[in-house]
């Protein structure tokens, strides 16, 4: 069966399943870093929102064989487990300051997202590869953070500019998703204990070297660990951390969802560093999470961020 008939088939097959009270589209939606993924929308008719189920990787599923039957089941199970709470309050986005108290701003990566970033108001920094993007945060619960991708379209309407949008996440973001440091011997060992598995906590030791002899490092996140790489960008987050240090930083873009920090000092090699992180993105971080193939520099006296090593590849091509 070719992709789009098993698009098809799979619609028709929850329709008639779940009955005429619902309603089945399917949408291609593009994602971070210049992902397409195919959702089939689910939801009640009349509703203003309805959760989607990305069907990419249950495509292939069925072409290494499995049955059509369990993907279905599956869908179904991932729709009731992804309700949404309740309708978001929609007409609080026709109110400025409402609008204004709920924008936040994501990190990416600039290569990678050339073509969404002309669609989307952004802060570019060029010299770092990395660009900020701004979002609204929705609703929120403890399973649960509904975000929207805020479009140029929408500045139009609101009457904003992308300055106004900076003024308003700069303050909003650290607020609602305070920044957390932590080394990273306490996250694997915080890893290994909600998994209950000792020899996953060896094994992230071994793969991330957290020997004695080896440079301390740190996890740069927020207090959720979705999008956290953003915090790198708090006001006075990296000039605090280097002076409570008192050392230049190493970062290490380990995600869009968190980074590693690195006191600088003279026997680390940027240049394995580097090739570290490239060999993590290709090995190890699904595409749509990935951040930069680069390494930073952060000078505590001129208290700026710069790309301490090149890599030769991009966000979004494979080993050169």
């Amino acid at each position: 069966m070719v992709y789009e008939t098993f698009l098809e088939t799979v619609k028709n097959s929850l329709k008639e399943t779940l009955g005429d009270e619902f309603d089945l589209s399917l949408q291609s939606v593009q994602k971070n870093n210049g992902l397409q993924l195919d959702g089939l929308c689910i939801g009640k008719a009349g509703e203003k929102s309805a959760p989607t189920v990305y069907l990419n990787q249950f495509y292939q599923e069925f072409s290494y064989g499995r049955p059509l039957e369990d993907i279905l089941s599956d869908i179904l199970s991932l729709y009731h487990d992804s309700l949404l709470p309740m309708s978001p309050p929609f007409e609080e986005l026709l109110i400025p300051d409402q609008i204004k108290n709920k924008v936040i701003f994501r990190l990416i990566s600039k290569t990678a997202n050339e073509t969404l970033l002309k669609d989307i108001p952004h802060i570019p920094y060029p010299d770092l590869d990395l660009t900020l993007v701004f979002c609204l945060a929705l609703q929120r619960t403890k399973d649960c953070l509904m975000t929207a991708l805020i479009h140029n379209s929408h500045l139009h309407t609101w009457g904003f500019s992308t300055e106004d949008l900076f003024l308003a996440a700069k303050a909003n973001t650290p607020r609602l998703f305070p920044a957390r440091i932590r080394s990273l011997s306490e996250v694997i060992k915080d890893i290994a204990r909600e998994t209950a598995e000792k020899e996953l906590e060896g094994a992230l030791e071994e793969f991330f070297d957290t020997s004695p002899m080896s440079p301390p490092m740190f996890v740069l996140t927020n207090s959720t660990g979705i999008n956290g790489a953003s915090s790198l960008f708090y006001e006075g987050i990296l000039k605090d951390f280097a002076n409570a240090n008192d050392s230049d930083l190493i970062i290490l873009p380990s995600s869009i969802h968190e980074v590693l920090i690195i006191p600088y000092n003279d026997t680390i090699s940027l240049e394995e560093l580097s090739d570290t992180v490239f060999s993590i993105n290709q090995e190890e971080v699904p595409e749509e999470d990935r951040l930069s193939n680069h390494i930073y520099h952060y000078s505590k006296s001129k208290n700026s961020l710069t790309v301490a090593f090149t890599s030769s590849a991009p966000i979004g091509t494979e080993n050169p």
